[in-house]
């Protein structure tokens, strides 16, 4: 049974209904955002993307539209962690509030972050999207070098970052799902099945 299926079943009279928030984890350019945003279009739930909620705190209290780019170039690590909590802490109270399903693109670094870590296993179903590194560096190569990456030799230091954050992301996620040359809706396919399988079995195990 397809997960917006299952949703439904549960929703009807006589069943117990507990939203399923998916919290989605990776490497930069791993596909969260686009691949978040098909999901819960698939779903027909809201998305959040906390890199854009980081952008819309600093816009508050500076008055200036930045991106997570270049706040964290022109701000400093510090800066760029104090948004970055209060988007998680804030996206925490407000999902624990909702009747329904949400999915969240969380940024790269947020994932690492260990004051926020265990909020973000407690807002839901954390999936790690893995993706090769030689996939990272193609689509790097179309939309620029993120700040992070020593852009005097972008290929081993990346692949160096990859090795370095993939235990942890695998350690804070519930499932992995591999999105390698996936379009946004074929991955929103397969995060959907792969949902899917670890609900069942989930309900198996209860």
């Amino acid at each position: 049974m397809p997960v917006t299926a299952w949703l439904d079943e549960l929703r009807s009279p006589g069943h117990f209904y507990a939203p399923v928030n998916v919290i989605l984890i990776g490497m930069k350019h791993c596909g969260k955002t686009a691949d978040g945003r098909a999901l819960a279009t698939r779903w027909r739930c809201p998305f959040y993307d906390v890199d854009q909620m980081i952008e819309e705190y600093n816009e508050r209290e500076t008055g200036q539209r930045m991106t997570v780019r270049e706040i964290f170039a022109k701000g400093g690590e510090d800066r760029f962690r104090e948004l970055e909590a209060k988007a998680v802490c804030d996206l925490f109270l407000r999902l624990g509030e909702t009747e329904h399903s949400n999915v969240v693109a969380v940024g790269g670094r947020t994932a690492l972050n260990k004051k926020v870590d265990a909020l973000l296993r407690a807002m839901g179903l954390v999936v790690y999207l893995e993706i090769s590194p030689d996939e990272i560096l193609a689509r790097i190569a179309r939309s620029g070098l993120p700040p992070f990456v020593d852009e005097n030799d972008p290929e081993n230091h990346l692949i160096e970052l990859y090795n370095e954050r993939t235990p942890h992301y695998q350690k804070l996620s519930h499932l992995t799902v591999n999105v390698n040359g996936l379009d946004p809706a074929s991955a929103a396919e397969e995060l959907n099945r792969a949902i899917e399988e670890y609900s069942r079995g989930q309900r198996r195990a209860s």
